[in-house]
């Protein structure tokens, strides 16, 4: 169990940059907080970047951290959730390409649109495939990022507006339209011309 009190004053002392103290803050924090990382990422070469990412954040930032305010703990599984979400969500994109890519078009249409394409369909693989690499290429950037946090890696809508700090209510519409302009733009790519 960590003592929140002795993490404030290791804190305290980071912020005068004492290099022993920010050493003692690692070793009592870094088990919970790489914990936190490789659940997230799920990679442990991944978490450790976090880790690295975070702690260089939490040494620049200790004068700012408000002992009165903020649990200390809190504060750094905080840094690091979103450091690690940072990572996975800059990979998102080309992740999202890999998927299209991937011989499985089928699940990366029921994936992502919803429904999967019957024996009945005609369109050559290829094409699909072309056609929903374009359709998620084309789709604007904060669509593309609430796509990717909503459905390749779970968080919900409040949890998108606390990760993209928006208000609710414009994440949701960025996944709905999103969803529309991505389930549109593949139609539209699949009707026979």
């Amino acid at each position: 169990m960590l003592d929140d009190h002795e993490i404030k004053r290791l804190l305290l002392l980071t912020a005068d940059r004492d290099a022993q103290a920010f050493e003692r803050l690692y070793q009592r924090v870094a088990p919970l907080l790489l914990g936190i990382a490789l659940r997230i990422v799920g990679r442990r070469e991944l978490a450790e970047e976090v880790m690295h990412d975070a702690f260089v954040k939490i040494w620049n930032g200790a004068a700012h951290f408000d002992v009165f305010a903020e649990r200390p703990v809190a504060w750094m599984v905080s840094i690091v959730r979103n450091r690690a979400i940072d990572l996975i969500s800059s990979a998102d994109v080309s992740r999202m390409q890999a998927f299209a890519a991937d011989a499985d078009v089928d699940a990366a249409l029921e994936h992502f649109l919803g429904a999967t394409p019957g024996a009945e369909d005609t369109v050559s693989e290829g094409q699909t495939n072309h056609s929903l690499h374009d359709c998620l290429k084309a789709l604007k950037g904060s669509e593309r990022q609430a796509l990717a946090l909503a459905y390749m890696h779970g968080l919900s809508h409040g949890e998108l507006a606390e990760r993209l700090q928006r208000p609710l209510g414009t994440v949701k519409a960025w996944v709905r339209r999103g969803l529309e302009n991505l389930r549109s733009c593949v139609e539209s790519c699949l009707e026979p011309r």
